[in-house]
Order: C-alpha cells, then structure tokens, then sequence
C-alpha cells in the first residue's frame, strides 16, 4: 500500500495494542463461561487455565491481524498514492 516504514510500525503498534485488548476480553469471556457454566474440577483446573491463555493468545494476533488489514485497507488516501519514479540508471 506504499506505506512508509515509520507509518507501517505506527499502524502496527496501534493494531497489537488494541489485539491485546481484544485478547484479553476475550480470554475474561471465556474464563467467566467456563467458571460459570462448566464448574470445573479441582483436578484439571490446569487444563481450563491453559485453554484461556492459549484463547488470548490467539486471539490477541489474529485480532491484530486483523485490525492491522483493516486499517490498510480503509486507508483512502494511502490506496490511492503514485509510487516515485524510477531515475534510470
């Protein structure tokens, strides 16, 4: 999309941010099901703790993926910007 490298990292910074915070709501709503309506055991609450850090994980980068591609693409201006002209050599 022509970006420059600074303004790729800008948006790419924006983008991991917000995916944590996606993350991270999205790991609290799983472990407020599974507290809730599955009850588990004592015995393999390590299971259930795994399964929520690999769930924000997750789905922290493909939020930010996500975000990232979405914010390219509705970039108006960007798309339509002219690449410079190649100086022959």
């Amino acid at each position: 999309m022509l970006w420059c490298d600074a303004c790729n990292e800008a948006a790419r910074g924006r983008a991991a941010s917000q995916g944590w915070l996606i993350g991270v709501v999205v790991a609290a709503v799983l472990a407020s099901w599974i507290w809730l309506f599955i009850q588990p055991s004592d015995l393999v609450i390590g299971g259930w703790i795994g399964t929520v850090l690999a769930a924000f994980y997750v789905s922290a980068r493909v939020a930010r993926e996500v975000l990232h591609a979405a914010v390219r693409i509705w970039n108006r201006p960007v798309a339509g910007a002219v690449p410079p002209e190649r100086r022959p050599d």
